[in-house]
């Protein structure tokens, strides 16, 4: 017989107390006791089956294709918006890998797959470990659509999983106290502050991006000022630094209206309207109070735009991937009437109040999305939407998508797509690279660089559009990838513009990816555009005219605060 000391008694039930996940109460069982399911595609590896749950192993992994491998938990119950998801993972990783990695979501179980809230990375350690993930529903889910599923096609590793149990909690729940999972610390080549890439890009910064500059300074008379000391301060960069933007914000007179707009107009020098010009915004069911109010917000912010010149993007005349406002037609001539209509009115309303427009959004989209090219009829409605509005506007024209730094389909195929249009006669301007990340994939710097070169062999330029980094608690590492992703793209001469989506947590489709909190405090990556736009990349001298009163600098182009000695300081803007 073995005997237990009390000491060894107390400290075993101290350490099952301490490896024992605390469940919230007031918690409903969504799963009904549906089984855990496994599967991988015989190009990604095998799914198996354990005496107590499923192991999947990942012997060729495709960064692009995590979906090629999943656990999968059916939910049984429904789901209301706003209520909290708590999903308990109970896992471990085997074999010789360190730690596993899998990509949780809560989703439709079958196609197109939408998701519910977001994808959250969760380290899968060598012990079995139960691993919690909180979900927000993003959306109704009716009873019996949905999972809970683990993505781990992305890296090569073998993953088992004893049980995933799922709780939905009512959304006035304070999710604050929610149990958090065991992380492991995320990074990224090219991260370490000696980087050679960082020290070549910032070099090339200086050599391309900034310019010889000359200016004749006038006094209020319009005559040139001779022989003065003129002050110039960069007021606004020639480059594109900018953010999405919602247009009734230009207008309203709240408080946080107001801190919205001098937030933009002290740091961007380009906009984009989230959804204002989206076909979705534009329905032909929508009553003339509707389009007049409408009209109206775009228009005051159109002109408050002007004023301060903040040139805006277009975004967007037609998407691939079905939009909302489209689902539930079925009549495929419908669509396609609807949808030219709107590109004819959404034309004809901005004119040439936007410097180009993303012409085609999303026309490769995510897997299992659902895709208006793949319906009888439609096939080549993107091709009609394009030549109908070259028809109406010389405006330059861009392709919109998504992951295109992420190895697989959206990357190659979106490629192959400019490359298509282009053969067409449908000629491509720019390609808009959404560019949202997720601490799961973070490309080296390099590879971003390496994927614009590849791009530049196709299209003249190339924009980053809607940018925007999710991590789990790890604002210092956000806050580092935004550094060094403006200075990569800053630094090729193929890019224009860049753009966050979305700046403020109060008006952000991803809260937890603002730069600024709800009360405007400053995040981390916030601070990073503060430094580089702001401060880093801002150019300030001091300078005595000529005889004929020109002045000659090197220095970022862009518009200039001019304050010459005795006269009142203007905004002009220089030659280069």
């Amino acid at each position: 017989m073995i005997r237990l000391s009390f000491l060894t008694v107390l400290l075993f039930t101290t350490l099952c107390r301490l490896n024992a996940l605390e469940i919230p109460p007031g918690g409903t069982d969504v799963r009904g006791g549906a089984a855990l399911e496994a599967s991988a595609s015989t190009a990604a590896g095998k799914a198996e089956n354990l005496e107590q749950g499923k192991r999947i192993t990942i012997t060729q992994p495709n960064a692009g294709k995590a979906y090629s491998a999943q656990f999968t938990a059916s939910l049984s119950e429904g789901i209301a918006k706003n209520e909290p998801v708590l999903a308990i993972i109970k896992a471990r990783v085997v074999g010789s890998a360190a730690a596993g990695e899998v990509l949780a979501k809560l989703q439709l179980r079958t196609a197109p797959y939408s998701s519910f809230g977001n994808t959250i990375g969760v380290d899968i350690h060598r012990e079995w470990t139960e691993q919690p993930v909180t979900f927000i529903a993003s959306a109704d889910i009716p009873a019996g659509t949905a999972a809970v599923v683990m993505l781990c096609g992305q890296k090569e590793q073998s993953i088992e999983v004893e049980s995933i149990r799922v709780l939905k909690y009512p959304s006035t729940t304070d999710v604050s106290r929610f149990p958090r999972a065991k992380l492991t610390k995320r990074s990224y080549p090219g991260r370490e502050p000696d980087a050679p890439w960082r020290k070549a890009a910032l070099e090339r910064i200086e050599q391309h991006r900034k310019a010889d500059l000359s200016m004749v300074v006038t006094g209020d008379d319009g005559k040139p000022v001779a022989h003065t000391e003129v002050k110039l301060t960069l007021h606004r960069h020639a480059f594109e630094f900018g953010s999405a933007v919602v247009a009734k914000r230009f207008s309203g007179e709240s408080e946080d209206d107001k801190r919205y707009r001098e937030i933009i107009d002290r740091l961007f020098s380009i906009v984009v309207f989230e959804n204002d010009l989206k076909d979705g915004n534009w329905s032909p069911d929508f009553d003339a109070k509707r389009k007049a109010q409408r009209n109206a917000e775009l228009d005051q912010a159109f002109s408050w735009l002007a004023e301060r010149h903040i040139p805006v993007r277009g975004h967007y005349l037609m998407q691939v991937a079905t939009p909302f406002n489209l689902h539930d037609i079925k009549d495929n001539a419908v669509i396609r009437e609807r949808t030219l209509a709107s590109v004819r009115e959404r034309l004809e309303f901005v004119k040439d109040r936007v410097i180009e427009w993303d012409v085609i959004n999303h026309p490769i989209a995510w897997n299992g999305a659902d895709m208006l090219n793949k319906r009888p009829g439609l096939e080549h409605l993107d091709r009609e939407v394009f030549t109908l509005a070259r028809s109406l506007t010389k405006l330059p024209f861009c392709v919109n998508e998504d992951q295109v730094f992420r190895p697989g389909p959206q990357c190659d195929e979106t490629l192959t797509y400019i490359q298509a249009l282009n053969e067409e006669g449908l000629s491509v301007y720019g390609l808009g690279n959404q560019a949202h990340f997720h601490e799961s994939y973070l490309p080296s710097p390099e590879h971003l660089l390496a994927v614009t070169d590849r791009f530049a062999e196709v299209v003249p330029h190339q924009c980053i559009t809607e940018y925007d980094i999710v991590t789990t608690e790890d604002e210092e590492l956000a806050a580092d990838y935004t550094r060094d992703v403006l200075i990569a793209v800053f630094s090729h001469p193929a890019y224009t513009s860049f753009l966050l989506w979305g700046f403020w947590e109060g008006s952000h489709w991803k809260p937890e990816a603002a730069s600024w909190n709800k009360d405007w405090s400053i995040r981390k990556r916030g601070e990073v555009l503060e430094e580089w736009i702001g401060r880093r990349w801002h150019t300030e001298v001091t300078l005595k005219t000529n005889a004929k009163g020109r002045v000659k600098w090197r220095g970022f182009p862009g518009w200039y605060e001019v304050h010459a000695t005795g006269q009142k300081a203007v905004i002009a803007k220089p030659d280069w």
